[in-house]
């Protein structure tokens, strides 16, 4: 037996082997190079069809014809580069669906003649009916059929109430300063529908007539903000609680059966009584939502595929 030549005949076949493993290994790590690249992609194709769909569903709230614009423009500032995007607005369902695609080129892969990969990402937001909110205004509204950029009063003074009782509620306590704090600053708990929230008694005239025209005037946005064009967080839109009543006497819980969102026009103080004034407005705000309560125009925006 011709040992030299056994051991580079040996030596040779480890060589080759060592090639081949070597091979593969690269070949796999040039491949996870390119399955990272699209697992990426795929992601951020995702986080931009959820807050476009997002967009459109609060654009839906307000100005439906104008939803596939919003859609369109948050896809083209998000991400560049995709192919067509579908939209379908459900207006009947207060839905909207976002598919949109991203053709991905490989690095690596077309070594396999595999020279890219389309990714595709789908999210669809729908508009229910605030079940829960934060931030609510001590006053409340008796349930009924409100008229988009209809006037409505929505503290009334004394001569028009019942027993006492002129729409103010008490949120986290009785009491002139507690009112007033509520009234401008919003209530900082949490109220639900099907919550049994007390009536406040008493006119507290001047108290809310100051707290409202201070409100007025906290709006500094430029054009001024209109119950038809306004800055989202401007300081004249207040949620009220609607109630199943207000004809109690004296200080009685009342029943929350939903949310209705005002413009502030402002308050007008006359003979030691106030009036608040408000325009009602459809809006988006952020709470936790219900497809099972009354529809009274405060929506809350959730993602459901």
């Amino acid at each position: 037996m011709n040992i030299p030549s056994l051991f580079k005949s040996k030596k040779g076949t480890t060589f080759v082997f060592f090639a081949i493993i070597l091979t593969v290994i690269v070949a796999f790590a040039a491949l996870s190079v390119d399955v990272g690249v699209i697992a990426f992609e795929k992601a951020k194709l995702s986080n931009t069809v959820d807050a476009a769909a997002l967009a459109g569903a609060q654009e839906l709230v307000t100005n439906v014809s104008n939803t596939n614009n919003v859609v369109n423009n948050y896809i083209a500032k998000n991400n560049s580069g995709l192919n067509e995007s579908t939209i379908i607005v459900n207006e009947s369902e207060r839905s909207v669906k976002v598919t949109s695609s991203k053709t991905v080129e490989n690095n690596f892969a077309k070594v396999f003649g595999n020279n890219s990969q389309d990714v595709i990402a789908t999210a669809k937001a729908k508009v229910e009916n605030i079940s829960a909110l934060n931030g609510c205004r001590p006053i409340a509204v008796i349930k009924q059929t409100f008229v988009y950029g209809n006037i409505y009063v929505l503290k009334e003074g004394a001569s028009d109430g019942y027993n006492g009782n002129y729409a103010a509620i008490a949120l986290g306590g009785n009491g002139g300063s507690t009112y007033e704090d509520n009234l401008l600053n919003g209530y900082s708990g949490t109220i639900r529908v099907g919550d049994k929230i007390p009536t406040e008694t008493g006119v507290i005239a001047q108290k809310t007539f100051t707290s409202i025209q201070t409100l007025v005037s906290r709006c500094n946005h430029t054009p001024p903000c209109t119950y038809n064009y306004y800055n989202k967080n401007c300081s004249r839109i207040i949620f009220i609680p609607v109630v199943n009543t207000l004809y109690v006497n004296g200080k009685k819980y009342v029943d929350v059966v939903g949310f209705a969102t005002f413009f502030l026009e402002g308050a007008v103080n006359s003979g030691g009584q106030a009036d608040i004034i408000g325009r009602f407005i459809t809006y988006h705000a952020d709470g936790e939502t219900s497809p099972d309560i009354n529809d009274y125009g405060t929506y809350g925006i959730k993602l459901v595929k």
